[in-house]
């Protein structure tokens, strides 16, 4: 029997026509460890294979025990590198990154420069309804219902399932956020998730773009076992992807939205670049996890959701700040090792040096507060210099870079929020 599981990401546009139902399935499945969304980069020698996320979702998920709370929404700085394992080749889903050029040669995702929400459930305990969300849908006993549990030292919001077959509809969580009656023209959205069955029986899972409860015109027909993003309704013309999903493993989902403008990604492949995939104003954001029938072991779980502002152009902010400040450099956890998923930032900021030979960088790393100065300052001076030797070593002259950290003392927001603490999160290219 077929069953049917959705992960939907929900945007609310208002003072619109509505789109049919059926306008738009983006199906999905998303990749990157909880812990990638912290710090962010590149091997420095990024022709170096090394794995990257941990292994997926096992079947069952331990939701009684209570983990240590340690600064889960830390800048990935209190706990010692795990050791990796060299690897030759990668597939998208499969758990592991490969710090290849040529595999990261589409991916052309930058995350927006100032957060406007995140959540990694830290602060909800096991159990409970997160506080940052809020739950819209039908309110019974057969309704998506949704908890935070632990999964390897993180925390997930997880669906549910109802115990009988088709015996619950699903709902949607919304951010609790005040968008002024639009979010910005350039904003970013990421989250690491989970989706599948471990089981054999066929699974189809969905990922969704609506507007006023109605499917958005970005869309894909649904694959047991894939995603195939595709024309529908004459409104996404320009691209047909397959990546292989229901493997029980994390995932990373992407979206960048320029004006009406959107691009989508699971791990490192674009599955939409369409022009017209979203309509203004957009009022909210949601995730909508739907799983029709499912039994308890089909798990459906998010973390590390973040909306962030788009900004500046890295020109335009060299002209008018002297310097650029990036958040799209990612680093392994407590470590100076630069993760593949940076290239697109690192390009930016390699094409700016190669296009004007007098210009000098002094690249300078900096921490939230978690962690403790004996731990943020070293390594934020380390990862400073990771990036100047990957710069390096891709032919800029060493006379034309220099490299320090200020761990957590030079903060750009409050490090009494995770937002803020994320904002604090950085690497800046101060002109010389």
């Amino acid at each position: 029997m077929k069953r049917s599981v959705y992960l939907l990401l929900v945007i609310f546009a208002f003072g619109m026509a509505s789109v049919s139902a059926d306008a738009g399935w983006l199906e999905d499945a998303v990749q990157g460890a909880a812990e990638r969304m912290g710090g962010r980069a590149v091997d420095e020698a990024s022709d170096t294979a090394y794995e990257g996320t941990k292994e997926g979702i096992r079947k069952g998920v331990d939701t009684g025990e209570r983990r240590e709370r340690d600064g889960a929404d830390a800048e990935q700085t209190e706990q010692p590198a795990p050791k990796k394992k060299a690897k030759k080749s990668v597939q998208p889903g499969s758990g592991d990154l490969v710090a290849s050029e040529e595999i990261y040669s589409k991916f052309d995702f930058i995350p927006g420069d100032k957060v406007i929400f995140f959540d990694d459930f830290s602060d909800t305990d096991v159990g409970e309804f997160p506080r940052k969300w809020t739950l819209t849908g039908p309110k019974g006993d057969w309704n998506n219902s949704v908890e935070v549990v632990d999964f390897k030292g993180k925390r997930f919001l997880r669906s549910v399932p109802a115990q009988e077959e088709f015996g619950q509809n699903g709902a949607t969580q919304y951010i609790r956020l005040n968008s002024k009656g639009d979010l910005p023209q350039k904003f970013t959205i990421e989250f690491d998730a989970v989706l599948g069955s471990g089981q054999e029986e066929e699974m189809v899972q969905y990922f969704l773009l609506m507007t006023n409860g109605d499917s958005w015109p970005v869309s894909a027909i649904a694959e047991t076992g894939s995603i195939q993003v595709t024309a529908e309704k004459g409104q996404s013309q320009n691209t047909e992807t397959s990546i292989r999903m229901n493997d029980n493993k994390v995932h990373h989902l992407a979206f960048s939205v320029n004006g009406t403008f959107v691009k989508a990604y699971v791990d490192h492949v674009r599955i939409v670049n369409d022009p017209d995939g979203i309509k203004r104003p957009i009022q909210r954001v949601g995730v909508y996890m739907g799983p029709f029938g499912g039994k308890r072991l089909e798990h459906m779980m998010f973390t590390n959701f973040r909306l962030a502002e788009g900004g500046k152009s890295i020109k335009s902010a060299l002209d008018t700040d002297g310097k650029i400040v990036t958040h799209g450099i990612l680093f392994d956890t407590g470590s100076d090792r630069i993760r593949p998923e940076s290239q697109p930032t690192l390009k930016m900021i390699l094409a700016l040096l190669e296009g004007d030979p007098a210009l000098k960088f002094s690249i300078e790393g900096h921490t939230d507060n978690q962690g403790g100065k004996g731990v943020n300052q070293p390594l934020s001076e380390k990862r400073g210099a990771a990036v100047q030797k990957w710069l390096a070593g891709k032919g800029i002259a060493a006379a034309r870079l220099a490299s320090k950290g200020w761990g957590e003392s030079k903060p750009i927001d409050s490090n009494n929020t995770v937002e803020g603490r994320a904002n604090n999160r950085r690497v800046e290219f101060i002109k010389m």
